[in-house]
C-alpha cells in the first residue's frame, strides 16, 4: 500500500530557522545545529517508514519495530522545538514581531493549507495504492482547522508566537509554566493548541539555551561520543520498560534525546558525513512536506517489483528515498520553480 501521509499525523521536520540553505562556508555553530536537524529528520522518516512495516506486519513476532518507534518518538520532535527555540529571540531582533509572525504565517501557515489539500487530493488518483481513504469534506476541514492535518507546522507556529510574546520573561519561570502546562495543560479537540502547549516546554529550553550550545565545541570529541552513547541506551532501556510511556519521562526523554543528538552532532566536526547531514538539515522542511511520496513509491518497488517484505530492507530503503529525493527537490526549488510549494509566492 503507497501511503501519501506520514503513518502517523507526525510530520518530518521544521526549524525556526527554515525555510534555509546551506552555506558553502558555515560557521560551526551553524553547521552543528543543521547536522542535529538533519539527524533528526532523518530519524523522522524512519519513524514512519518502521510504523508502515509494522501496519503490514512485516515485523513479525519481533519487537523490534516497537521498541524502534518508542525510542525514536520519545525525543525526535523535541529536539525540533528545541533547535527552533534557539533562534527566536535572535529573529525576532531582526525582524520584529510584525516582521517575524509574517514571515511565519508565510513560511508555516500557507504551506500547511497548500499540503493539506494536496495530500487530501492524492488520495484520489492513488486509492488503489493508499491505506488512507479520500476523507468527507467535513471531516477534511475540520482537521484542517484543528491543525491535524498535519499537526506540526500549526503547532509549531502557536508554540512561536508564544515563545515570541513572551520571550522577556525570566526563562526558568517561562521554562517552569511551560513544563506545568506540558504535563498538566487542558485537552480539547484543538490539536495545535493540545500538542502546542504539549511541546513549548522544549522551545523554551531551547531559548533558556540559546547561543551558549556553542559551549559544546568544549567537549572533546571521544567525550561527547561516550555521552552520546550512554544517553542512547538510557533513552532506549527506559522507552523499553513498564514505565516508557509515563506521561511524567516526555521532558526528561525528549531533553535527554536532543542533547544526545547535538553530541553526536558535536563529535563530527566538518567531517563530509557531517557536511551531508546538514545538507539534509538544511532542507528538513522540504523532506517533511514531500516524503511520504518517495517513501511510498519505495515500499511499492519492493513489494511489486521485487516482491520482498523482508523488514529492514522495507525498512532501510524507503528511507533512504524518503530523505534524499526531497532533499535534493528542496535544494533545486529555485532551478525547478518550485518555490511557491514552500512558501507564499505573493
Amino acid at each position: 500500500m503507497l501511503d501519501l501521509q506520514p503513518e502517523t499525523s507526525s510530520p518530518a521536520a521544521l526549524t525556526d530557522a527554515s525555510p534555509a540553505s546551506p552555506r558553502a562556508h558555515a560557521p560551526r555553530r551553524d553547521l552543528l545545529i543543521d547536522v542535529v536537524r538533519g539527524l533528526a529528520i532523518v530519524l523522522v522518516a524512519l519513524g514512519h517508514t518502521n510504523q508502515g512495516v509494522a501496519r503490514r506486519g512485516w515485523w513479525g513476532t519481533s519487537n523490534i519495530g516497537v521498541h524502534l518507534d518508542l525510542a525514536i518518538y520519545a525525543f525526535h520532535m523535541p529536539a525540533f522545538f528545541f533547535v527552533s527555540g534557539i533562534f527566536i529571540k535572535r529573529s525576532v531582533s531582526k525582524r520584529g514581531e510584525r516582521g517575524y509572525t509574517l514571515e511565519k504565517l508565510r513560511t508555516m501557515i500557507y504551506p500547511y493549507f497548500l499540503w493539506a489539500f494536496i495530500f487530501a487530493g492524492a488520495t484520489i488518483p492513488f486509492a488503489r495504492f493508499m491505506a488512507q481513504t479520500t476523507p468527507p469534506w467535513r471531516t477534511f476541514l475540520f482537521t484542517l482547522f484543528t491543525g491535524a492535518a498535519p499537526w506540526f507546522l500549526p503547532t509549531l507556529f502557536f508554540a512561536l508566537m508564544l515563545g515570541m510574546l513572551f520571550r522577556n520573561l525570566p526563562m526558568p519561570l517561562f521554562f517552569i509554566a511551560a513544563a506545568s502546562l506540558s504535563l498538566w495543560g487542558p485537552e480539547t479537540d484543538v490539536m495545535f493548541f493540545d500538542r502546542g502547549l504539549h511541546h513549548l516546554v522544549f522551545l523554551v529550553a531551547g531559548m533558556w539555551v540559546g547561543a551558549s550550545f556553542k559551549k559544546l565545541e568544549a567537549i572533546p570529541v571521544w567525550t561527547s561520543a561516550l555521552a552520546a552513547l550512554l544517553l542512547a541506551v538510557v533513552i532506549y532501556l527506559v522507552t523499553a520498560s513498564p514505565f516508557g510511556l509515563s506521561p511524567y519521562l516526555f521532558i526528561p526523554l525528549g531533553l535527554l534525546g536532543t542533547l544526545m543528538l547535538m553530541l553526536v552532532a558535536n563529535c563530527m566536526g566538518h567531517s563530509p558525513t557531517a557536511r551531508a547531514l546538514a545538507w539534509t538539515g538544511a532542507a528538513s522542511f522540504g523532506i517533511f512536506l514531500m516524503s511520504s511520496f518517495p517513501q511510498g513509491a519505495g515500499r511499492e518497488l519492493l513489494v511489486r517489483i521485487l516482491h520482498t517484505t523482508e523488514p529492514w530492507l522495507q525498512l532501510i530503503f524507503p528511507t533512504i528515498l524518503a530523505v534524499v529525493i526531497p532533499a535534493w527537490l528542496y535544494h533545486q526549488r529555485k532551478l525547478l520553480h518550485i518555490q511557491w510549494m514552500f512558501t507564499w509566492p505573493f
